[in-house]
């Protein structure tokens, strides 16, 4: 190889690879799903680093499951309006629509410093991924009084619901969100390649723990202080729980749920009293469950685990379980007639006195 030939060959390496690093180098920088995770969902960049509150539902693993064939017959229909209020509310099938979801709620920063409890209209952003038809939306939302909007060439359906103004907006063909308008309008600004400030997988604690989550059928992880606050939990129960920053929940659902629970305590000293009262709790369930045979599996799969300030809670519920304490056609679960709908047998009507006129 000449002289000539070699320092062709050097230039070229060097375009090739000048090339290929500045692409990589745009990629990420435009395309931040990479950026997401692996078991994580795309939709991850969109959500803000400062969330409250993230989770996850494979819906369509949950409609296929073994858990759900097994417990639609008993079903309680009034358990269902959530799938209902997504239908009333966008035109969106959740059966059969529907592939994942990805939500947030934003943090609640009162303006007034006083004021104690949230509003009931929490700010929030729900992504759903699927097949959708958009003018059936179009046409379903604007039967229900909604209008029509453009933004950046994005279609936004606009609804008044409770006296506040929310959004559906068509990111794209296999992505609406839906929430408060501003929130819509940033995803569409994103999805277009603005910058989002921090997105939370800046968010290295929060990150932490949906990590543990990826591949999971379900997951939420929010910050202890804001979902008690939006629980609306009494102050003398959440006084009772030692100081804890995040919390984790986990479900695998198939002919089962197993579910993990994870607490990251503000210090060591929290955890281990958070630990002593799970235990507590734990003992407690066993004692009041222990005649009941259909939570035999969910006592014997309890472990409770974690070292330094994670604290750790797992165990599985088989379908007889869930049936025993989910709501259930005409009544609020249970065993026998009274977990089909029936109430308490009525007492014997007394017979009428005997009137002084009557025969003797």
């Amino acid at each position: 190889m000449t002289k000539k030939t070699r320092t062709f060959v050097l230039a070229a390496a060097a375009v090739l690879f000048i090339g290929l690093a500045g692409g990589l180098i745009a990629y990420l920088a435009y395309n931040r799903g990479a950026l997401v995770g692996s078991g994580l969902p795309d939709e991850m960049r969109y959500v803000p680093a400062d969330v409250a509150l993230v989770a996850f539902a494979d819906v369509k693993a949950v409609m296929n499951s073994e858990m759900r064939r097994a417990l639609m017959p008993s079903v309680d229909p009034e358990s269902r309006k959530g799938r209902q209020m997504m239908n009333d509310f966008a035109g969106v099938d959740v059966e059969k629509q529907v592939d994942h979801i990805v939500a947030y709620v934003a943090p609640y920063t009162p303006q007034d410093p006083q004021a104690q409890d949230p509003p009931d209209m929490p700010r929030a952003l729900v992504m759903v991924q699927g097949t959708f038809d958009p003018s059936r939306i179009e046409a379903f939302i604007g039967e229900r009084a909604g209008k029509m909007d453009e933004y950046k060439g994005r279609k936004i359906f606009l609804r008044t619901e409770d006296g506040h103004d929310m959004a559906v907006g068509l990111i794209g063909n296999n992505l609406i969100a839906m929430g408060q308008g501003d929130l819509v309008r940033g995803v569409i600004d994103q999805s277009q390649g603005a910058p989002l400030a921090k997105n939370i997988t800046s968010n290295a604690e929060m990150m932490t723990l949906v990590r543990d989550n990826a591949g999971s059928t379900a997951w939420v992880v929010g910050q202890f202080s804001e979902i008690s606050r939006r629980m609306r939990l009494p102050s003398n129960v959440v006084g009772q729980v030692p100081p804890v920053k995040l919390v984790a929940v986990k479900a695998n659902i198939n002919g089962g749920v197993k579910v993990a629970i994870r607490a990251e305590a503000g210090d060591t000293a929290a955890a281990d009293q958070l630990r002593d009262v799970v235990r507590a709790f734990i003992s407690l369930g066993r004692l009041q469950a222990g005649s009941k045979p259909e939570f035999d599996t969910l006592l014997k799969s309890v472990e409770l685990s974690g070292t330094d300030k994670t604290v750790r809670l797992s165990f599985a519920l088989s379908p007889e379980t869930v049936r025993a304490i989910a709501p259930t056609r005409g009544g609020r679960g249970g065993r026998g007639e009274q977990g089909r709908g029936r109430g308490p047998s009525e007492p014997p009507i007394p017979p009428a006195p005997p009137t002084p006129d009557g025969p003797k």
